[in-house]
């Protein structure tokens, strides 16, 4: 007696085109999905350059604002040094000793920690 296999059945066709419309939409979406990320990526690449730049940027102006700070400081000793000396020589003018003038009013070191 003859044994009866049985056959796969296919499927309809209508289930068929929703399998094949389904995966080409699931494919459609994995596309998408990828572009997506790669555009998150370059974009946080982007914040991390413009991060670094504005350290940069910021570290570029504490440097300018502490020779900014080193320059007045400097400014207001030489002003110092220099209102000494004519105070210096006006006492010479007057007659005032050498000696008295330098223990009064000596005149400061020039310092250059530069």
């Amino acid at each position: 007696m003859p044994t009866l296999k049985k056959k796969p059945r296919a499927l309809p066709s209508s289930l068929s085109s929703d399998l094949t419309e389904l995966s080409h939409l699931k494919k459609e979406q994995m596309v998408k999905n990828d572009n997506y990320q790669k555009m998150q990526f370059g974009l946080e690449q982007r914040k991390v350059e413009l991060l670094e730049q504005e350290s940069t940027i910021k570290m570029e102006k504490l440097k300018a604002e502490a020779a900014h700070k080193q320059l007045h400081i400097a400014k207001q000793q030489v002003q110092l040094k220099a209102d000494i000396l004519q105070q210096r020589a006006q006492l010479l003018r007057e007659g005032v000793p050498h000696d008295e003038i330098n223990s009064a009013l000596p005149v400061p070191e020039h310092s250059d920690d530069s």
